[in-house]
């Protein structure tokens, strides 16, 4: 089944939304994919972030800084929940860092 790009946009949404959810959820269980094994989380962050590329140029952006720039503002976005949430999650520079990694290798 073919998607249209509106349909694209309307999962990419739906997933970005779902991301900052999982984010800010409290870490209670020892088997969360954060914890599954040394640098899982980073490994995480690496997938999610080039899927969510994946999907953006199938919703019909364009490869570009512009793009770039907006993933990557929702990774930071998604630190500064994590940091202000009541949760026991804190944000992470390197979470950041591997979400421009899974940005750029999807680009």
């Amino acid at each position: 089944m073919r998607l249209s790009p509106r349909r694209w946009r309307t999962l990419l949404l739906a997933l970005m939304v779902a991301g900052v959810l999982f984010a800010v959820r409290p870490l209670t269980s020892p088997y969360s994919p954060e914890t599954l094994f040394r640098h899982s989380d980073k490994f995480s962050h690496v997938l999610f972030f080039g899927g969510l590329w994946v999907m953006a140029r199938r919703a019909g952006f364009a490869a570009s800084w512009p793009l770039a720039l907006t993933l990557l503002g929702y990774g930071v976005l998604i630190e500064v929940a994590q940091a202000v949430s009541p949760t026991n999650r804190s944000a992470s520079l390197s979470d950041v860092a591997a979400d421009v990694v899974g940005i750029a290798l999807a680009w």
